[in-house]
């Protein structure tokens, strides 16, 4: 394999998983010699110190330099003895990585805990909304051009777009738009970031949910310069084998269908699953967000007291 075109996000996420695959005991030595010698120099080339990594590639980034000093990384060649090295000072990094997982999955609880309030304030107040759900990420083939910078600097347009949802003066994919939320994530196997996305819709006046979700995921590729592409979970024959199982927790959810309403909360709140530390950042900017959602009280939603100032 080459790894002469793994990009930031990758080169981060590779040695991720190295460094976790050691201490769990899961991997050969000869693999971890033949992934030393194949992401090193990739990683060494894309490290930024201006950036925040996961306590596993710090983990990796301090104890490879303390084996090979300040040889230049084009120079390194992970033999025998170096790579039984590297497996011996891991262990001592294994506390610090622990209490970053403990650390996510406490934050994924306090999010969903959130989250669930949110959704439910939401569903209570209106009689039925259109739950849209759609994973934006990037095409595989594509993933190399794009790095961690991009990927905020798209988020934040987007964002910008569904802030703006209901301006007159914007007609766009996001009107009618009563309730959103979104979570940042990482692919633990391919490196990929990506985000899930629900969109929550007045349901009095938008219904072809299909054709939403299509809409939302055409406005991510143009924002991505058409890097990016998206997976619906809306297509008729996928919606059908949720329902079959009573599961259908998208598409139009009425308030006095509490087997909608169930359905529709547990499908929202996979977006702050705390199980799902594998798909953490493995880098990220500092005071950028993982997760975030709109406001139920605001001075545009009718029906509610107004807010004083």
């Amino acid at each position: 394999m080459s790894y002469s075109h793994l990009n930031q996000p990758l080169a981060a996420a590779n040695v991720h998983s190295l460094v976790t695959d050691i201490l769990a005991n899961t991997i050969c030595f000869n693999e971890v010699l033949n992934k030393l010698n194949g992401f090193y120099y990739p990683f060494m080339t894309h490290f930024d110190s201006e950036l925040f990594y996961s306590r596993p590639v710090l983990s990796f980034f301090s104890s490879t330099q303390a084996i090979v000093g300040d040889t230049y990384p084009e120079n390194v060649i992970w033999d025998h003895d170096k790579t039984q090295r590297f497996i011996d000072i891991l262990p001592c990094y294994k506390n610090d990585i622990e209490n970053e997982r403990n650390a996510f999955i406490y934050q994924e609880s306090q999010n969903k805990n959130e989250l669930g309030c949110y959704i439910n304030n939401l569903i209570g107040h209106y009689s039925r909304l259109l739950f849209i759900r759609v994973d934006l990420k990037y095409a595989q083939e594509m993933s190399h051009l794009v790095s961690i910078e991009d990927f905020y600097n798209h988020m934040s347009k987007l964002r910008g777009l569904i802030g703006k949802a209901n301006d007159p003066k914007i007609k766009n994919c996001f009107d009618d738009l009563q309730g959103n939320a979104w979570a940042i994530e990482q692919g633990g196997v391919n490196g990929g970031l990506h985000c899930h996305l629900l969109l929550m819709y007045d349901g009095a006046r938008r219904q072809n949910d299909w054709y939403i979700a299509k809409e939302v995921g055409e406005k991510w590729k143009m924002i991505t310069g058409g890097l990016g592409e998206y997976y619906s979970y809306h297509d008729k024959e996928r919606k059908q084998q949720y329902s079959q199982y009573g599961k259908l927790g998208i598409g139009m959810i009425h308030r006095n269908n509490p087997q909608e309403v169930e359905n529709a909360v547990r499908s929202a709140l996979y977006l702050t699953d705390p199980n799902k530390h594998e798909q953490q950042l493995k880098l990220w900017i500092s005071g950028k967000r993982t997760f975030g959602h709109g406001k139920f009280r605001t001075e545009n939603r009718r029906g509610l007291p107004p807010i004083s100032k």
